[in-house]
């Protein structure tokens, strides 16, 4: 089942399978041209706190959304008016409807302790909070090589090239889309 997705329904849709596309449209290039652009899937990144997250652009502008918090806003009710999504089985990455559910914060935080997603010492975050480090199931390794000179170093996770300087998120998405973040490209292995 697919849903427009409200501000951009003229641009993107969204399925309950949690794939987003963009709509077949006549668009204006920069020269004034009427171009016709056909419908492709947006391949989401993963964001610096774990989620995945698509970019979706209208008139120039770009807005990042959260996967999960689109599927749960056109796909599950909220009668209650809860204001948090959470995954039921702990993996940020599970946007599957039947792992998402509607939750009040307080819930949300007792789901995290329960899961041993958060640490219980108060000011004290979790020894893999924001990581997704070499050992982990998610990890993809990455190379990145140096435009100018060609040398290459390989990462055993994507958060590992943090450093040596480079932002995650954009090596994920040079990786996975091409183009260059301080003058490396980089290929997942």
């Amino acid at each position: 089942m697919w849903k427009a997705i409200i501000g951009f329904e003229d641009f993107y849709e969204l399925s309950d399978t949690g794939i987003v596309r963009s709509k077949d449209r006549m668009c204006v290039d920069s020269l004034g041209r009427k171009r016709f652009r056909k419908s492709q899937v947006l391949h989401p990144d993963i964001a610096p706190n774990g989620y995945y997250r698509v970019t979706l652009a209208k008139n120039g502008k770009k807005t990042q959304k959260y996967l999960h918090r689109l599927l749960a806003e056109y796909f599950i009710p909220n009668p209650d008016n809860l204001p948090q999504v959470n995954h039921k089985d702990g993996n940020k990455l599970n946007c599957s409807l039947d792992n998402l559910e509607w939750v009040s914060v307080q819930d949300n935080v007792i789901h995290a302790y329960k899961h041993d997603l958060i640490n219980h010492v108060r000011g004290k975050r979790h020894p893999n909070y924001g990581k997704c480090g070499r050992n982990s199931k998610r990890a993809l390794k990455v190379k990145a090589i140096n435009v100018k000179t060609g040398e290459s170093k390989v990462y055993g996770a994507i958060v590992e090239t943090k450093v040596d300087g480079f932002l995650p998120c954009e090596v994920s998405r040079c990786a996975k889309h091409g183009g260059t973040h301080h003058g490396f490209i980089f290929k997942l292995i």
